[in-house]
Protein backbone atom coordinates (compact mmCIF):
# COMPACT_ATOMS: atom_id res chain seq x y z
CA UNK A 1 0.00 0.00 0.00
CA UNK A 2 3.14 2.59 1.06
CA UNK A 3 4.74 1.40 -2.06
CA UNK A 4 1.07 2.55 -3.99
CA UNK A 5 0.63 5.68 -2.11
CA UNK A 6 4.05 7.14 -3.04
CA UNK A 7 4.08 6.00 -6.29
CA UNK A 8 0.55 7.79 -7.04
CA UNK A 9 2.12 10.77 -4.76
CA UNK A 10 4.83 10.96 -6.71
CA UNK A 11 2.93 11.58 -10.19
CA UNK A 12 0.80 14.09 -8.29
CA UNK A 13 3.41 15.89 -7.50
CA UNK A 14 5.28 15.85 -10.85
CA UNK A 15 1.93 16.42 -12.86
CA UNK A 16 1.84 19.95 -10.60
CA UNK A 17 5.21 20.60 -10.95
CA UNK A 18 5.00 20.36 -15.14
CA UNK A 19 1.57 22.48 -14.39
CA UNK A 20 3.20 24.95 -12.78
CA UNK A 21 6.18 25.18 -15.31
CA UNK A 22 3.31 25.53 -17.91
CA UNK A 23 1.82 28.54 -15.91
CA UNK A 24 5.34 30.28 -15.51
CA UNK A 25 6.42 29.71 -19.22
CA UNK A 26 2.54 30.76 -19.67
CA UNK A 27 3.43 33.96 -17.53
CA UNK A 28 6.52 34.97 -18.93
CA UNK A 29 5.42 34.87 -22.70
CA UNK A 30 2.63 37.31 -21.53
CA UNK A 31 5.05 39.54 -20.01
CA UNK A 32 7.19 39.91 -23.00
CA UNK A 33 4.34 39.87 -25.53
CA UNK A 34 4.12 43.53 -24.93
CA UNK A 35 6.95 45.34 -25.48
CA UNK A 36 7.34 42.98 -28.78
CA UNK A 37 3.74 44.64 -29.56
CA UNK A 38 4.89 48.05 -28.89
CA UNK A 39 7.82 47.44 -31.16
CA UNK A 40 5.47 46.03 -34.25
CA UNK A 41 3.07 49.30 -33.54
CA UNK A 42 5.87 51.93 -33.35
CA UNK A 43 7.02 50.50 -37.09
CA UNK A 44 2.90 49.88 -38.40
CA UNK A 45 0.91 52.56 -36.50
CA UNK A 46 3.58 55.35 -34.87
CA UNK A 47 0.28 56.90 -34.53
CA UNK A 48 -2.61 55.57 -33.77
CA UNK A 49 -4.76 58.18 -34.49
CA UNK A 50 -4.58 57.93 -38.21
CA UNK A 51 -2.90 54.28 -38.58
CA UNK A 52 -5.50 51.23 -36.97
CA UNK A 53 -4.19 49.45 -34.39
CA UNK A 54 -6.34 48.16 -31.32
CA UNK A 55 -4.59 45.79 -29.01
CA UNK A 56 -5.70 44.46 -25.91
CA UNK A 57 -3.98 41.63 -23.94
CA UNK A 58 -5.77 40.46 -20.74
CA UNK A 59 -3.82 37.63 -19.29
CA UNK A 60 -3.33 34.62 -21.91
CA UNK A 61 -5.77 36.53 -24.40
CA UNK A 62 -4.63 39.15 -27.11
CA UNK A 63 -7.53 41.20 -29.47
CA UNK A 64 -5.68 43.03 -31.94
CA UNK A 65 -7.26 44.77 -34.85
CA UNK A 66 -4.82 46.25 -37.83
CA UNK A 67 -5.07 47.57 -41.09
CA UNK A 68 -2.02 46.74 -42.43
CA UNK A 69 -1.84 43.32 -44.05
CA UNK A 70 2.15 43.68 -43.47
CA UNK A 71 1.52 43.95 -39.59
CA UNK A 72 -1.65 41.09 -39.77
CA UNK A 73 1.17 38.52 -41.11
CA UNK A 74 4.30 39.81 -38.52
CA UNK A 75 1.84 39.49 -35.69
CA UNK A 76 1.07 35.77 -36.64
CA UNK A 77 4.24 34.57 -37.36
CA UNK A 78 5.98 36.33 -33.96
CA UNK A 79 2.89 34.59 -32.15
CA UNK A 80 3.47 30.94 -33.75
CA UNK A 81 7.05 31.02 -33.03
CA UNK A 82 7.74 32.96 -30.30
CA UNK A 83 4.60 33.01 -27.90
CA UNK A 84 2.88 29.90 -28.63
CA UNK A 85 0.46 29.51 -25.65
CA UNK A 86 -1.06 33.00 -26.07
CA UNK A 87 -4.78 32.53 -27.10
CA UNK A 88 -5.07 35.68 -30.13
CA UNK A 89 -7.82 36.81 -32.04
CA UNK A 90 -6.26 38.95 -35.12
CA UNK A 91 -8.19 40.93 -37.30
CA UNK A 92 -7.32 42.22 -40.46
CA UNK A 93 -10.03 45.36 -41.20
CA UNK A 94 -11.68 46.39 -43.07
CA UNK A 95 -14.28 43.90 -42.59
CA UNK A 96 -15.67 44.09 -46.18
CA UNK A 97 -14.89 45.93 -49.48
CA UNK A 98 -10.99 46.36 -48.84
CA UNK A 99 -10.17 47.62 -51.94
CA UNK A 100 -12.49 50.42 -51.48
CA UNK A 101 -11.48 53.91 -50.24
CA UNK A 102 -15.07 54.81 -48.92
CA UNK A 103 -17.77 52.61 -47.75
CA UNK A 104 -19.62 55.04 -45.98
CA UNK A 105 -21.04 58.80 -45.58
CA UNK A 106 -22.43 60.73 -42.65
CA UNK A 107 -25.96 61.36 -42.33
CA UNK A 108 -26.32 64.00 -40.02
CA UNK A 109 -25.38 67.56 -40.09
CA UNK A 110 -22.76 66.83 -37.45
CA UNK A 111 -22.10 63.69 -36.49
CA UNK A 112 -19.90 62.83 -33.21
CA UNK A 113 -17.04 60.58 -33.57
CA UNK A 114 -16.08 58.64 -30.23
CA UNK A 115 -12.76 57.33 -29.04
CA UNK A 116 -15.15 54.43 -27.88
CA UNK A 117 -18.23 52.57 -28.67
CA UNK A 118 -20.49 54.31 -26.63
CA UNK A 119 -22.19 57.88 -26.10
CA UNK A 120 -20.26 58.77 -23.19
CA UNK A 121 -17.03 57.95 -24.33
CA UNK A 122 -14.51 60.94 -25.21
CA UNK A 123 -15.53 63.05 -28.22
CA UNK A 124 -12.87 62.38 -30.62
CA UNK A 125 -13.76 64.77 -33.52
CA UNK A 126 -17.02 65.83 -35.74
CA UNK A 127 -17.50 64.92 -39.43
CA UNK A 128 -19.84 67.04 -41.35
CA UNK A 129 -23.53 65.36 -43.60
CA UNK A 130 -22.05 63.91 -46.51
CA UNK A 131 -18.55 63.70 -44.94
CA UNK A 132 -16.75 60.39 -47.19
CA UNK A 133 -15.42 58.30 -44.43
CA UNK A 134 -13.65 53.96 -44.52
CA UNK A 135 -15.43 51.98 -42.59
CA UNK A 136 -13.68 49.27 -40.76
CA UNK A 137 -15.81 47.36 -38.15
CA UNK A 138 -19.16 46.85 -37.19
CA UNK A 139 -19.69 46.33 -33.38
CA UNK A 140 -22.82 46.35 -31.70
CA UNK A 141 -24.50 49.88 -33.09
CA UNK A 142 -21.25 51.65 -33.55
CA UNK A 143 -19.07 51.65 -36.88
CA UNK A 144 -15.30 52.55 -36.74
CA UNK A 145 -14.53 54.70 -39.13
CA UNK A 146 -11.88 56.83 -40.77
CA UNK A 147 -12.33 60.47 -41.94
CA UNK A 148 -10.23 62.26 -44.66
CA UNK A 149 -7.67 63.50 -42.66
CA UNK A 150 -7.34 59.67 -41.96
CA UNK A 151 -8.64 60.41 -38.13
CA UNK A 152 -9.80 57.54 -36.53
CA UNK A 153 -13.13 56.99 -34.32
CA UNK A 154 -16.50 55.68 -33.82
CA UNK A 155 -19.87 57.27 -34.93
CA UNK A 156 -23.13 55.50 -33.79
CA UNK A 157 -25.22 53.69 -36.62
CA UNK A 158 -27.48 56.47 -36.49
CA UNK A 159 -25.03 58.75 -37.82
CA UNK A 160 -23.84 56.81 -40.95
CA UNK A 161 -25.36 55.33 -44.42
CA UNK A 162 -23.27 52.42 -45.82
CA UNK A 163 -22.19 52.31 -49.25
CA UNK A 164 -20.94 49.07 -51.20
CA UNK A 165 -19.31 48.78 -54.69
CA UNK A 166 -22.27 49.62 -57.34
CA UNK A 167 -23.59 52.76 -54.56
CA UNK A 168 -20.38 54.53 -54.45
CA UNK A 169 -19.61 54.59 -58.00
CA UNK A 170 -23.79 55.34 -58.32
CA UNK A 171 -23.31 58.34 -55.83
CA UNK A 172 -20.53 59.29 -57.73
CA UNK A 173 -21.47 60.30 -60.38
CA UNK A 174 -24.15 62.70 -58.70
CA UNK A 175 -23.50 66.77 -58.82
CA UNK A 176 -22.70 67.93 -55.53
CA UNK A 177 -23.08 71.40 -53.65
CA UNK A 178 -21.72 72.59 -49.75
CA UNK A 179 -23.69 74.70 -47.89
CA UNK A 180 -21.97 77.96 -47.09
CA UNK A 181 -23.88 79.76 -44.63
CA UNK A 182 -22.83 79.25 -41.09
CA UNK A 183 -26.05 77.68 -40.46
CA UNK A 184 -29.42 76.85 -41.81
CA UNK A 185 -32.16 74.97 -43.13
CA UNK A 186 -33.11 72.19 -45.93
CA UNK A 187 -37.09 72.37 -47.00
CA UNK A 188 -39.70 69.69 -47.48
CA UNK A 189 -40.63 71.97 -50.33
CA UNK A 190 -39.16 74.45 -52.70
CA UNK A 191 -40.10 77.18 -49.98
CA UNK A 192 -38.40 78.19 -47.12
CA UNK A 193 -41.99 78.39 -45.18
CA UNK A 194 -42.14 74.48 -45.43
CA UNK A 195 -41.40 72.09 -43.07
CA UNK A 196 -37.78 71.55 -41.98
CA UNK A 197 -36.03 68.35 -42.99
CA UNK A 198 -32.94 69.16 -41.06
CA UNK A 199 -30.40 71.55 -40.12
CA UNK A 200 -27.32 72.17 -41.77
CA UNK A 201 -24.25 73.78 -40.97
CA UNK A 202 -21.07 75.48 -43.17
CA UNK A 203 -19.40 72.61 -45.06
CA UNK A 204 -22.41 70.06 -45.15
CA UNK A 205 -22.15 68.19 -48.56
CA UNK A 206 -25.16 66.81 -50.36
CA UNK A 207 -26.13 65.75 -54.25
CA UNK A 208 -28.50 67.53 -56.29
CA UNK A 209 -31.01 66.28 -58.60
CA UNK A 210 -33.08 69.25 -59.95
CA UNK A 211 -33.66 73.19 -59.48
CA UNK A 212 -37.06 74.53 -59.18
CA UNK A 213 -37.93 78.11 -58.00
CA UNK A 214 -34.72 79.23 -56.52
CA UNK A 215 -33.87 75.88 -54.75
CA UNK A 216 -32.08 73.00 -54.99
CA UNK A 217 -33.54 69.64 -54.76
CA UNK A 218 -30.94 67.78 -52.28
CA UNK A 219 -30.87 63.61 -51.61
CA UNK A 220 -29.53 62.89 -48.20
CA UNK A 221 -27.47 59.55 -47.77
CA UNK A 222 -30.53 57.57 -45.88
CA UNK A 223 -33.06 58.27 -49.26
CA UNK A 224 -34.13 61.84 -47.30
CA UNK A 225 -35.61 64.09 -50.00
CA UNK A 226 -35.43 67.96 -49.11
CA UNK A 227 -34.32 71.79 -51.02
CA UNK A 228 -32.23 73.95 -50.28
CA UNK A 229 -31.70 77.68 -51.38
CA UNK A 230 -30.00 77.92 -54.65
CA UNK A 231 -27.84 80.98 -53.23
CA UNK A 232 -26.74 79.15 -49.76
CA UNK A 233 -24.73 76.72 -51.32
CA UNK A 234 -22.04 76.45 -53.61
CA UNK A 235 -20.55 73.60 -56.42
CA UNK A 236 -18.38 71.21 -54.65
CA UNK A 237 -15.90 71.02 -57.16
CA UNK A 238 -15.71 74.67 -57.07
CA UNK A 239 -14.36 74.54 -53.29
CA UNK A 240 -12.53 71.68 -54.23
CA UNK A 241 -10.72 73.44 -56.78
CA UNK A 242 -10.60 76.68 -54.44
CA UNK A 243 -6.25 78.38 -53.93
CA UNK A 244 -6.75 79.58 -50.29
CA UNK A 245 -6.05 83.55 -49.89
CA UNK A 246 -5.06 85.17 -46.94
CA UNK A 247 -7.91 87.69 -46.63
CA UNK A 248 -10.63 84.81 -47.52
CA UNK A 249 -9.25 82.59 -44.87
CA UNK A 250 -9.79 85.54 -42.10
CA UNK A 251 -13.42 86.09 -43.21
CA UNK A 252 -14.19 82.70 -43.00
CA UNK A 253 -12.79 82.48 -39.55
CA UNK A 254 -14.58 85.49 -38.42
CA UNK A 255 -17.77 83.66 -38.90
CA UNK A 256 -17.06 81.83 -36.12
CA UNK A 257 -16.38 84.66 -33.11
CA UNK A 258 -18.07 84.08 -30.24
CA UNK A 259 -19.09 80.27 -31.20
CA UNK A 260 -18.16 78.40 -27.50
CA UNK A 261 -15.04 76.25 -27.14
CA UNK A 262 -15.51 72.09 -27.26
CA UNK A 263 -13.06 69.26 -27.08
CA UNK A 264 -12.94 67.46 -29.80
CA UNK A 265 -15.49 70.15 -32.11
CA UNK A 266 -14.80 70.42 -35.40
CA UNK A 267 -18.06 72.59 -36.28
CA UNK A 268 -20.09 75.31 -36.21
CA UNK A 269 -21.71 74.16 -33.33
CA UNK A 270 -18.71 73.82 -31.35
CA UNK A 271 -15.04 73.69 -32.08
CA UNK A 272 -11.70 72.73 -30.40
CA UNK A 273 -8.42 74.55 -31.79
CA UNK A 274 -7.55 72.30 -34.41
CA UNK A 275 -11.08 71.78 -35.41
CA UNK A 276 -11.58 75.47 -36.19
CA UNK A 277 -8.28 75.85 -38.07
CA UNK A 278 -9.14 72.26 -39.71
CA UNK A 279 -12.66 73.87 -40.84
CA UNK A 280 -11.37 77.56 -42.01
CA UNK A 281 -8.95 75.71 -44.41
CA UNK A 282 -11.54 73.05 -45.08
CA UNK A 283 -14.03 75.93 -46.58
CA UNK A 284 -10.94 77.16 -48.75
CA UNK A 285 -10.62 74.03 -50.53
CA UNK A 286 -7.61 72.34 -48.22
CA UNK A 287 -7.72 69.08 -46.17
CA UNK A 288 -5.22 69.82 -42.61
CA UNK A 289 -4.73 67.06 -40.08
CA UNK A 290 -6.50 67.23 -37.66
CA UNK A 291 -5.42 67.51 -34.09
CA UNK A 292 -2.58 70.95 -33.60
CA UNK A 293 0.35 68.13 -32.82
CA UNK A 294 -0.46 66.57 -36.28
CA UNK A 295 -0.77 70.01 -38.48
CA UNK A 296 2.65 71.52 -36.33
CA UNK A 297 4.28 68.95 -38.53
CA UNK A 298 3.39 70.25 -42.42
CA UNK A 299 4.01 73.37 -44.38
CA UNK A 300 6.98 75.76 -44.09
CA UNK A 301 8.08 76.92 -40.72
CA UNK A 302 8.70 80.57 -40.91
CA UNK A 303 10.02 81.13 -37.11
CA UNK A 304 10.25 79.99 -33.58
CA UNK A 305 10.90 83.21 -32.24
CA UNK A 306 8.04 85.10 -32.08
CA UNK A 307 7.50 88.36 -34.79
CA UNK A 308 4.51 89.68 -36.69
CA UNK A 309 6.28 91.06 -39.00
CA UNK A 310 7.19 87.78 -40.61
CA UNK A 311 3.69 86.66 -40.21
CA UNK A 312 1.25 86.49 -43.02
CA UNK A 313 -2.81 86.04 -42.86
CA UNK A 314 -3.67 82.41 -42.48
CA UNK A 315 -0.23 81.51 -41.12
CA UNK A 316 -0.97 78.71 -38.41
CA UNK A 317 0.46 79.79 -34.95
CA UNK A 318 1.96 76.92 -32.45
CA UNK A 319 1.38 77.02 -28.80
CA UNK A 320 2.44 74.70 -26.11
CA UNK A 321 5.82 74.25 -24.70
CA UNK A 322 8.81 74.40 -26.77
CA UNK A 323 12.10 72.11 -26.64
CA UNK A 324 14.48 72.21 -23.95
CA UNK A 325 17.56 70.73 -22.85
CA UNK A 326 15.17 68.77 -20.20
CA UNK A 327 12.06 68.38 -21.90
CA UNK A 328 10.61 67.41 -25.55
CA UNK A 329 8.36 69.49 -27.28
CA UNK A 330 4.96 69.71 -26.99
CA UNK A 331 2.09 70.97 -29.19
CA UNK A 332 -1.46 71.70 -27.36
CA UNK A 333 -2.74 74.77 -29.26
CA UNK A 334 -2.82 76.56 -32.50
CA UNK A 335 -3.81 79.55 -33.49
CA UNK A 336 -4.48 81.27 -37.17
CA UNK A 337 -2.82 84.55 -37.75
CA UNK A 338 -4.96 87.44 -39.09
CA UNK A 339 -2.99 90.08 -39.42
CA UNK A 340 -2.17 93.23 -37.63
CA UNK A 341 0.13 91.05 -34.98
CA UNK A 342 -2.97 89.37 -34.01
CA UNK A 343 -4.72 85.88 -34.34
CA UNK A 344 -7.74 84.26 -34.48
CA UNK A 345 -8.02 80.59 -32.23
CA UNK A 346 -10.63 78.83 -29.97
CA UNK A 347 -10.08 78.96 -26.61
CA UNK A 348 -12.91 79.04 -24.08
CA UNK A 349 -14.76 80.51 -27.28
CA UNK A 350 -13.57 82.11 -30.84
CA UNK A 351 -11.84 84.89 -29.92
CA UNK A 352 -9.01 87.11 -31.49
CA UNK A 353 -5.71 88.02 -29.24
CA UNK A 354 -2.37 89.26 -29.61
CA UNK A 355 1.16 88.51 -27.83
CA UNK A 356 2.17 92.31 -28.91
CA UNK A 357 2.23 93.88 -25.25
CA UNK A 358 0.91 97.16 -26.38
CA UNK A 359 -2.33 96.07 -28.11
CA UNK A 360 -5.67 96.13 -25.81
CA UNK A 361 -6.19 92.12 -26.73
CA UNK A 362 -2.81 91.22 -25.46
CA UNK A 363 -3.01 87.62 -23.54
CA UNK A 364 0.71 87.59 -21.70
CA UNK A 365 0.37 84.31 -21.09
CA UNK A 366 0.96 82.83 -24.41
CA UNK A 367 4.01 84.47 -24.87
CA UNK A 368 6.49 81.48 -23.06
CA UNK A 369 4.34 79.23 -24.91
CA UNK A 370 4.64 80.13 -28.56
CA UNK A 371 6.67 77.03 -30.40
CA UNK A 372 6.54 78.06 -33.89
CA UNK A 373 4.65 79.83 -36.95
CA UNK A 374 3.90 77.45 -39.86
CA UNK A 375 2.91 78.65 -43.60
CA UNK A 376 0.08 76.80 -45.33
CA UNK A 377 -0.39 78.45 -47.87
CA UNK A 378 1.51 77.61 -50.65
CA UNK A 379 2.83 74.19 -49.57
CA UNK A 380 0.58 71.38 -50.19
CA UNK A 381 2.27 68.61 -49.81
CA UNK A 382 -0.16 65.93 -50.59
CA UNK A 383 0.04 64.36 -46.77
CA UNK A 384 -0.28 66.39 -43.82
CA UNK A 385 -1.77 69.42 -46.19
CA UNK A 386 -4.01 68.40 -49.25
CA UNK A 387 -6.03 69.63 -51.74
CA UNK A 388 -9.88 68.38 -51.47
CA UNK A 389 -9.46 67.91 -55.40
CA UNK A 390 -6.76 65.80 -54.72
CA UNK A 391 -7.44 64.04 -51.18
CA UNK A 392 -8.61 59.79 -52.17
CA UNK A 393 -11.99 59.73 -49.72
CA UNK A 394 -13.17 62.88 -52.29
CA UNK A 395 -11.66 62.28 -55.08
CA UNK A 396 -13.77 58.59 -54.54
CA UNK A 397 -16.69 60.77 -54.13
CA UNK A 398 -16.17 63.22 -56.74
CA UNK A 399 -16.89 63.63 -60.41
CA UNK A 400 -14.36 65.70 -62.39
Amino acid sequence: MKIKYFFFLSIFVLSMMMAGCTSTRAKHEVSNLQPVLDSLRRVYAPDKRVKLWVSSLTGNDLRLWVEDPKAFEEVKAVLKKRFPTIKADLEWLPEKNRTQPVSGLINNSVANLRTMPKHSAELATQALLGTPVRVFKKQGEWYLVQTPNRYIAWVDSAALVTLNKQQLAAYKSLKKVVFKPVCGFSYAEPDDQSQTVSDLVMGCLLPVSLAKNGFYKVNYPDGREAWVKQNEVMNFSKLAGTIPDGQQLVETAKKFLGFPYLWGGTSVKAVDCSGFTSTIYYMNGLLLQRDASQQTKYGKEITTSYSSEKLLPGDLLFFGRPASKTHAERVTHVAMCIGGGRFIHASGKVRINSIDSTAPDFIKSYVPRFVRAVRVKGFVDGKGIEKLSENSFYKAIFKE
